[in-house]
C-alpha cells in the first residue's frame, strides 16, 4: 500500500480573537493557491488515491478539498484520529492501516506533530526515531509492506514549491 501523509496547507496564524476555536482556523489565500498548484502537479505525475481521510479541522479539510478539486482525488471523509494527539492514537492508526491493506493508495490529511511522529513510527518503529521537517502543504509518500506493522519505505516528499510552474 502507498500511504500519502499530507500536512494542511498554510493557514492563518493562531489568533484567539479571530478563531476562539482553533479548529476553525482556515487556509490563507496564498496557502490555497500554492497547494492547488501542488495538487494539479500531483494529478499529472501520479495516479489518484483510492481514499482520502482527513481531520475535520477547517485547514486540513480545505486542503483535502483542494485535492478533490484540483487532483481529482476522492472526496474526503473524516478520520477522527487525525484530530487527536498521543502515542496511543498512533497505535490505533497503525492498526487501521492493517485493516485497510486491500487499498492501493491512501491519503491522510492532518497536522504536525502527529504526521511526523506517525511517519517515524512507520519507518523506524518509534515516533521519536526519525526527525522529519513536515512543512505546511507537504506530501510524504510511504510504501507499506503487506503488514503495515513492518517497516515502511520512504517514497518521496514534496512541498507546495513543487507545484509552482507556469503550467500549474
Amino acid at each position: 500500500m502507498e500511504l500519502y501523509l499530507i500536512r494542511h496547507a498554510r493557514a492563518f496564524e493562531r489568533d484567539s480573537a479571530a478563531w476562539p476555536d482553533d479548529s476553525k482556523r482556515p487556509l490563507t489565500h496564498q496557502g490555497r493557491a500554492r497547494f492547488a498548484g501542488l495538487a494539479r502537479r500531483l494529478a499529472r505525475t501520479m495516479p489518484a488515491v483510492d481514499l482520502v481521510e482527513s481531520s475535520r479541522f477547517t485547514r486540513a479539510w480545505q486542503t483535502a478539498l483542494l485535492l478533490e478539486n484540483h487532483a481529482e482525488w476522492p472526496a474526503p471523509v473524516r478520520y477522527e484520529a487525525l484530530e487527536a494527539d498521543g502515542d496511543e492514537i498512533l497505535d490505533s492508526m497503525v492498526n487501521a492501516l492493517a485493516a485497510m491493506r486491500g487499498l492501493r493508495r491512501l491519503a491522510w490529511v492532518g497536522h504536525e506533530p502527529q504526521l511526523g511522529r506517525l511517519a517515524s513510527r512507520l519507518l523506524a518503529g518509534s515516533p521519536d526515531a526519525v526527525s522529519i521537517e513536515f512543512r505546511k502543504g507537504a506530501v510524504l509518500k510511504l510504501v507499506l509492506p503487506g503488514d503495515p506493522r513492518a517497516p515502511a519505505s520512504l517514497g518521496w516528499m514534496v512541498t507546495p514549491r513543487f507545484g509552482r510552474s507556469k503550467r500549474s
